[in-house]
């Protein structure tokens, strides 16, 4: 009864609580999720995706779409929730083998309360079904090495080849599980140069699923990425020539192994997260895997080592939270590792009598069942409408037949997820910045927008963009993530602003009128709908620092800049223009302390800057922005009788910037009448930096006519 228990019941209330418990949790629409807008409207057209492609993913995840009903987008959360599910059976399956199905059961379910695995098992892209093959690799390798048979070492080639279409990270795998297939191979004395040929042609079987590639972009799909059917891009998408060795561009900023140390940090960090207490019986089971089965010991710690540390070395990624959100899916290859350990870990302590394999259990169930409460809450995204309500939102605010432009892959993977697949707003021409200036981006653009003339709008030039304007004879708008010409004058209309703008400001415009409120009472439980929240702060601020600007901030903009500061607490801003509104009131004490606010979040974000090993660019952009809020709490200080205080806050300003003369003008007003001398030095200094300041030319030279 137990065996059949073990081997029936077990696996399949694994696959039913899992699917249950993830399709539940699942995003009711498309998930704002890094590349998922990207990845289902290439499924939804047979598309090209980014390097290096994924066309086993296109293709199961096509066939997948018309078994169930619902949106597309849904669809394709189930398909990662259904391989999600699919790979913990497996996974007990290989470790009910040898640990038996108590400890196996325990195991799989600590992976499957993982928040990186829950993760990836709701949204639109190929990670749990990565996880999939890899199991199933891993249990045909370890019938290889029992049971040998070299029809198995074809098929695991074979295999190995079509898994890799999946996604290429699997090679690592792969690589790891030679060290159990080549001893059995070699024993048998079978490794020869016909039996050599044979495994690289049923390699090269599998792996010619990449044809797909060439072969679908010679029907010019809408989305064609790199366009794959001349050879020499071919070969660059296969090879990730942009990306190199790197998992994402952002490394290229960085020495090799420069952040390897931090990464190994934060991923100590996920497994605390995800293992909790039983990390505890990983190091066990290590100690144990290694005196009681070398080989397997050694192919885990390859499998570890080779897709923990090694990828986190080539990796290279700064520890802040948009790097991480990337990095946090290649966690879980070596999340494997671990949990095999962990297995062991709970059946050799357990064997050592009643009274110890008791307390063993219920530590185990215990610390699974804290990983579930802490994990679940945050993995529920039954009310995230988040991608959705920004796309048609962002839609809502353009003009017809105009175009819209943005960068960040989640605000403009969720336009081209609600163009393309909902069909909703065709007649806007959405445009992916970062792109415009590839040759294949510019011909799809000519494909889904005939008519359409694009240039590189990622060239930082004013005239690309006046040039795209005028040939296309359409207005122009860029998300708030998209960035802008400095010169190029920008109006706020919505959640986006318009370039160039053919008609003025109009208060309709604001926000108000185009906002979707639905995914407010949403927490933001990841880094990618969190920055959704921060593109809806910026919008609003947009308005806010337009009507500074041009007009006087009133009490329904003070009520846009509250809202802007509970959707985002962190934007500086926010609190320097509720500054300007009380200044504008003639309030010097309220604009003291937002100015004062406002100065402080700059400080925490040069600390944070600092711990994510930000580039010096960026950490030099913040000092600058900084040392404005601080000129302005300078001034509050001085209007509200504290010189001391506001003195202070001029030499925080100059600390920041040294080239900003409005702190330099300000301390010559603080000494006015005071000290000439000092006021004289002061004002030199801020002719020599702005020889156009009006102000202080004048008192300058009405100070040296006195002295005359």
């Amino acid at each position: 009864m137990q065996s059949r228990f073990a081997k029936t019941i077990l696996p399949v209330l694994l696959f039913i609580s899992f699917s249950v418990i993830y399709i539940y949790c699942l995003p009711p629409v498309l998930a704002p999720y890094r590349d998922a807008g990207e990845m289902a409207v290439d499924v939804y057209t047979l598309g090209i995706p980014h390097q290096p492609g994924y066309p086993l993913y296109v293709l199961l995840a096509r066939i997948f779409s018309y078994i169930i009903p619902g949106n597309f987008a849904y669809k394709l959360n189930v398909f990662s929730a259904v391989a999600g599910a699919a790979f913990l059976v497996l996974f007990f399956h290989f470790l009910s083998k040898y640990f038996n199905s108590g400890p196996a059961f325990l195991a799989a379910a600590l992976f499957g309360f993982n928040l990186a695995f829950q993760h990836v098992s709701s949204v639109s892209e190929m990670y749990s079904l990565n996880l999939f093959f890899c199991m199933i690799l891993i249990i045909l390798s370890f019938s290889i090495h029992e049971n040998y048979r070299m029809s198995k070492i074809l098929l695991f080639a074979y295999l190995s080849g079509l898994f890799m279409t999946n996604r290429m990270d699997i090679s690592l795998v792969v690589l790891s599980l030679c060290s159990l297939i080549l001893p059995a191979w070699r024993e048998r004395r079978e490794i020869n140069v016909k039996n050599i040929a044979l495994v690289f042609l049923c390699f090269i079987l599998g792996f010619s699923l990449y044809l797909y590639l060439p072969v679908r972009s010679l029907g010019q799909p809408l989305l064609d990425w790199s366009d794959p059917e001349k050879l020499g891009n071919f070969i660059n998408v296969l090879t990730r020539k942009s990306y190199g060795s790197t998992l994402d561009l952002i490394s290229k900023n960085y020495k090799t192994g420069e952040l390897f140390m931090v990464n190994i940090w934060e991923y100590m960090i996920h497994v605390w997260k995800n293992f909790n207490f039983l990390a505890v019986f990983a190091l066990a089971g290590f100690y144990f895997e290694f005196k009681n089965s070398r080989q397997r010991f050694v192919v885990f710690l390859f499998l570890f080592l080779i897709t923990g540390p090694l990828f986190l070395f080539l990796a290279n990624m700064p520890p802040n939270p948009h790097a991480l959100a990337i990095v946090e899916p290649n966690y879980l290859i070596p999340d494997i590792a671990l949990c095999v350990w962990s297995a062991a870990g709970i059946k050799n302590l357990a064997s050592a009598g009643t009274i110890l394999k008791q307390i063993v259990y219920g530590f185990a169930v215990f610390s699974v069942a804290f990983a579930a409460y802490r994990n679940l809450p945050l993995s529920n995204r039954r009310e995230v409408f988040v991608a959705r309500d920004y796309a048609l939102d962002a839609m809502k605010s353009a003009a017809p037949e105009s175009i819209i432009v943005a960068k960040k892959d989640v605000q403009l993977f969720s336009l081209w997820y609600f163009q393309m697949v909902e069909k909703k707003r065709t007649d806007l021409k959405i445009i992916a910045q970062g792109l415009a200036g590839s040759g294949w981006y510019q011909n799809s653009i000519k494909r889904l927008y005939p008519g359409m003339n694009l240039l590189n709008l990622n060239s930082g030039t004013e005239e690309d963009w006046k040039k795209t304007l005028e040939f296309n004879r359409a207005r122009m708008y860029a998300a708030m993530d998209a960035e802008l010409p400095k010169s190029a004058p920008a109006i706020p209309r919505g959640i986006i602003q318009e370039i160039f703008p053919s008609t003025p400001y109009d208060r309709k415009s604001q926000l108000w009128n185009f906002l979707n409120l639905q995914w407010l009472d949403a927490p933001p439980l990841d880094f990618f709908t969190k920055d959704i929240r921060t593109s809806y702060g910026q919008a609003l601020l947009a308005h806010s620092a337009y009507l500074n600007a041009h007009f006087t901030l009133g009490e329904e903009d003070l009520r846009s800049l509250l809202l802007t500061g509970w959707m985002d607490p962190e934007i500086p801003d926010v609190p320097l223009y509720m500054g300007f509104y009380f200044t504008g009131r003639g309030d010097w004490k309220n604009a003291g302390i937002y100015f004062k606010k406002s100065a402080e979040i700059y400080e925490d974000m040069l600390v944070l800057a600092g711990k994510y090993r930000a580039l010096e660019s960026v950490k030099d952009g913040l000092r600058k922005a900084s040392a404005y809020a601080w000129l302005n709490l300078g001034v509050s200080m001085e209007k509200t009788g504290f010189p001391p205080e506001a003195e202070n806050s001029y030499k925080k300003a100059l600390l920041m910037n040294p080239g900003l003369a409005d702190v330099h003008y300000n301390i010559a007003i603080l000494y006015w009448n005071k000290d000439w001398n000092r006021v004289i030095l002061e004002l030199k200094e801020t002719l020599r930096i702005n020889p156009a300041h009006s102000n202080a030319s004048r008192y300058l030279a009405q100070i040296e006519r006195k002295k005359r």
